[in-house]
């Protein structure tokens, strides 16, 4: 098996689980021309040969780098190509709202299938893949990866920890990451404002005080409604508030520079480059491809 990865260590994780394992590491030439196309090429020899990909698909330029790596790898004749996408973008339109509106997710992932056996993709930002491990979209065989075990692990040194969800939607997911720091969870309260379309959050009581409090979410995109949440905890005397998320796409950095003055620590995983990526997916997807490749 040989394993193209960019930003990543998971052929070096998959040796160390098993050393007799035939995991070699892909090489192949990208170059990024003046006028801004990619040029991809395998040098390796991987005919016949099972291959993986991992790669984070987080803007337009990745997407287009990743058919072109897909394309270079199957015209090398590999055996299979399955595809590790940590962060894949486009992903929150999978069913059309409004007349005439493009299906951007089915679009994306049609176009990566056409290359890909299987996809493995970590906490989708997408309601509809949240529901299963594995499933089929469009007739599209799909793995989704849950990243939140590797932030509790991250915050495990927590002396008196209690995990707060960022909505109800998600409290079953604080309370996973509770049962590995074994302390409780609790949840803030999202509304809708119906005039102006806002997202305001309710002043709760959360239980808090003294404690060291954990807030894990998916996805920080704008920040926005986060530096609000933050906001709520601080005034209910927390020992500390520590804030993590899977996807760290910070898009508005002044709420980025707010979010780490609010939290006395600010981390997110590696899925997207960014100044906080402290938490490394590898050992999470090394661990999800020997269970559903290697061991077939």
């Amino acid at each position: 098996m040989y394993i193209f990865e960019f930003g990543f260590n998971v052929g070096k994780k998959l040796r160390e689980k098993n050393a007799n394992l035939d995991v070699m590491d892909g090489e192949i030439l990208l170059k990024k021309f003046p006028d801004g196309e990619f040029y991809a090429r395998v040098i390796s020899n991987i005919e016949n040969e099972d291959c993986v990909v991992v790669q984070s698909i987080y803007n337009s330029d990745e997407f287009l780098k990743a058919i072109l790596i897909l394309d270079a790898i199957k015209r090398s004749k590999a055996k299979s190509i399955n595809l590790v996408i940590p962060y894949l973008t486009y992903m929150r339109q999978d069913k059309i709202f409004l007349k005439g509106e493009a299906l951007s997710a089915e679009v994306i992932l049609k176009n990566l299938n056409s290359y890909a056996d299987k996809i493995f993709l970590i906490n989708s930002h997408n309601q509809q893949f949240r529901k299963s491990r594995k499933f089929k979209y469009e007739g599209i065989e799909i793995y989704n990866m849950d990243a939140f075990s590797e932030i509790a692990k991250y915050f495990k040194n927590l002396k008196n920890p209690k995990v707060i969800s960022p909505d109800e939607g998600a409290l079953d997911t604080a309370k996973e990451c509770g049962k590995i720091l074994k302390c409780e969870s609790n949840y803030l309260v999202k509304k809708r404002d119906r005039v102006t379309g806002k997202i305001v959050i309710e002043d709760k009581n959360l239980g808090v005080e003294g404690k060291d409090v954990l807030i894990a979410d998916d996805i920080i995109s704008s920040g926005g409604t986060m530096i609000e949440a933050l906001k709520i905890i601080k005034k209910q005397n927390p020992a500390s508030i520590n804030l993590a998320c899977v996807h760290g796409v910070f898009c508005d950095n002044e709420n980025f520079l707010i979010l780490k003055t609010l939290a006395d620590e600010l981390v997110a995983t590696n899925s997207i480059p960014n100044k906080v990526a402290k938490i490394d997916l590898s050992e999470l997807i090394a661990g999800e491809l020997a269970e559903n490749l290697i061991k077939k």
